[in-house]
């Protein structure tokens, strides 16, 4: 019982990281969603692979470190440091992801418009 009460500050941190990185997988599906154009098949199977990926690190960052025991304070930190994350980074990394596919999408489309004015004129 005594390791058990020592290791909780341990765990505790343990799981504010994994929240927070879960997180930043949802921050990279969705970014894969907003390629594809959020078509309905591959924003499915992207929710779907997100919450597996997610699922399988807080199991077996559970089953490691915590022996498998999953304690209500587990559960409680690792959603608010999951909800955490997506209501402050997951904002400012969702403005960025946005900030590079404007200026891909200018850096594209501007060989295409020198094309097409030449093709024009021409």
């Amino acid at each position: 019982m005594l390791y058990e009460t020592l290791n909780q500050p341990y765990l505790f941190f343990l799981f504010i990281i994994v929240g927070f990185f879960s997180g930043i997988v949802f921050d990279i599906g969705n970014y894969i969603k907003f390629l594809f154009g959020n078509k309905k098949v591959p924003c499915f199977f992207i929710d779907f692979l997100q919450t597996s990926i997610v699922l399988i690190i807080l199991f077996f960052t559970n089953l490691k470190h915590n022996y498998g025991q999953f304690r209500l304070f587990v559960c409680v930190v690792f959603l608010f440091s999951f909800l955490l994350q997506r209501n402050t980074l997951g904002k400012v990394v969702a403005k960025f992801y946005l900030s590079c596919y404007n200026m891909l999408n200018k850096l594209i489309n501007k060989p295409k418009k020198k094309n097409d004015e030449t093709n024009k004129n021409g």
